[in-house]
């Protein structure tokens, strides 16, 4: 019983970090960013925070 439910936390914590690195990635496609998501949990949010960031410091400096 409790491997199930610790299975089952795991899992809905990915599809939230899945989740939440598309919701970053606005603008850039959906199923890339939600599959990176998907196997990179955790680390991706960060990895789509800085393409973000680098994507709006480079239209800043160009306009």
């Amino acid at each position: 019983m409790g491997t199930v439910f610790l299975v089952v936390v795991c899992v809905i914590l990915t599809l939230l970090s899945a989740l939440l690195t598309t919701y970053i990635a606005q603008g850039r496609p959906f199923w890339r960013w939600f599959i990176i998501g998907l196997l990179l949990p955790y680390l991706s949010i960060f990895i789509a925070m800085i393409v973000v960031y680098r994507e709006r410091e480079a239209e800043e400096n160009q306009g």
